[in-house]
């Protein structure tokens, strides 16, 4: 593969290839409280949440494109109001940054992210904020080195046993 992959707005149709990708996103953090309990429904749900995503005009969702038309990477983005007593009064959302294994050290990710920037900035949008799981070291450090600072760690405590998500290869 080259690295003069593009950059370019999702479509309906490549909401298949999304979900399969979030499915990969999801497997590789099925260690994360969060992502471990995944409901039998979760890739229907997801999918709905593409859609919209692709839909709206407040969201966006960004992949990288290979010679042979397949995607590599995916990023979405929207708009989302802040807490009504907090400035700025609201920012661009980032969720499920993601590079397909094989396609990364290519400065994908990075250019996924300048592409988000670019979006919000002509929603006139001056904060974004990336969402990255607290036991991801490697995303936290990456974070880290992109400028983002950490604002907030969201904490779960479980009133009972949990079963257990086991994904099928």
């Amino acid at each position: 593969m080259s690295h003069e992959a593009v950059i370019r707005l999702a479509t309906d149709a490549d909401v298949d290839e999304l979900v399969a990708m979030w499915a990969q996103y999801m497997r590789a953090h099925s260690l994360n409280p969060a992502y471990r309990r995944l409901r039998g429904d979760a890739l229907d749900k997801r999918r709905r949440v593409f859609e919209q995503r692709i839909a709206e005009a407040t969201g966006a969702v960004f992949v990288i494109e290979d010679e042979d038309g397949g995607l590599d990477g995916m990023i979405v983005c929207f708009v989302e109001e802040n807490e009504p007593y907090f400035e700025p009064v609201r920012y661009v959302r980032i969720q499920a940054p993601f590079v397909r294994r094989e396609a990364r050290r290519r400065g994908y990710l990075n250019r996924l992210l300048q592409k988000t920037f670019e979006w919000a900035a002509e929603w006139e949008i001056d904060e974004v904020r990336l969402y990255t799981g607290a036991d991801n070291l490697v995303a936290n450090a990456v974070a880290d080195e992109l400028g983002f600072e950490a604002i907030e760690v969201v904490r779960r405590r479980p009133m009972r046993d949990e079963p257990k998500v086991h994904w099928e290869d």
